[in-house]
């Protein structure tokens, strides 16, 4: 008898469909309440994302193009004095303020200054050539001024593709006055791609003897060589060198600078670029690079 009247109920309710469209619209409008507030709330999040970001990256360009101006400069148009500050005023819409200052650090190396009188010696490094296997290297030592230098060590920079295989040997070493080059100790640094060799010389260091008329151009001028071992296309050597005598100080082939580039935003948010360079008479290495 229930089970009868049940399925009478049943086909009444089929039968009759009055109401059950207003019933399906109740239910969506409730599902739709309660899926729409979060959407909304979730593509606000990602327009101010988004925002947030785009206006990022365009800091980061241009943080990125004072960089590239600083080392423009310091090729073409090289500060009289450091640290030297500029701004460029409309980088994507942005102020960007540039420092360049003179560091004492190669690399990871803390070497020191260069003298009052560091324009007396020059060091030159010349590529010789690749043959079986191995690059050869001749370091060119100058002395310009009337008087002789003691060097206290060379330090050498150098890819992770390739490998110290000889000593330092003398060459030209007429214009020694004492010392000599085969004669040191030596340290090593492995960064990630980068080798740095120290060579650290030994009394008595090489002594070069005064130039003869450095008021005339007429300057000694010794030699020495070294060799590495690795692939043909490796990347090339930056060398330093560190003279002795307290006036001349850190002589290099590549100098040490740090350049920091900061790019503002109307609202006071700042991008900035951080970049250790070396630089070199026509050329500039970039030896580091950090965002902050």
């Amino acid at each position: 008898m229930m089970g009868k009247m049940m399925k009478i109920v049943l086909k009444k309710s089929i039968k009759d469909e009055t109401g059950q469209a207003l019933i399906l619209v109740v239910i969506l409008l409730l599902v739709g309440s309660l899926i729409i507030a979060p959407l909304l709330g979730f593509m606000s999040t990602g327009l101010l994302a988004g925002q947030v970001f785009e206006k990022k990256m365009g800091g980061l360009y241009a943080a990125d193009a004072g960089v590239e101006d600083a080392l423009w400069q310091l090729i073409n148009n090289p500060p009289a004095s450091y640290p030297y500050s500029y701004s460029l005023p409309d980088v994507n819409e942005m102020l960007v303020s540039i420092l360049i200052e003179e560091v004492t650090t190669f690399y990871v190396l803390d070497v020191g200054e260069g003298g009052t009188h560091n324009y007396y010696f020059e060091l030159e490094g010349i590529y010789l050539g690749y043959t079986g296997g191995v690059h050869s290297y001749r370091l060119r030592l100058t002395n310009k001024t009337n008087s002789p230098v003691k060097v206290e060590r060379i330090i050498v920079s150098y890819s992770n593709e390739l490998s110290y295989l000889s000593g330092l040997t003398d060459e030209d070493t007429e214009g020694l006055k004492s010392g000599s080059f085969e004669l040191f100790d030596q340290e090593y640094i492995y960064l990630d791609s980068t080798t740095i060799l120290t060579w650290e010389f030994t009394p008595p260091r090489p002594e070069i003897e005064a130039a003869p008329d450095p008021d005339n151009g007429d300057y000694t001028t010794v030699t020495c060589t070294f060799e590495l071992v690795g692939p043909e296309d490796a990347a090339g050597v930056t060398v330093l060198l560190v003279a002795a005598r307290e006036d001349i100080g850190a002589v290099w082939e590549y100098k040490p600078f740090r350049i920091t580039a900061t790019a503002q935003a109307d609202d006071g948010s700042t991008v900035v670029i951080e970049a250790g360079v070396l630089q070199g008479t026509d050329t500039v290495l970039v030896e580091s690079w950090e965002i902050s």
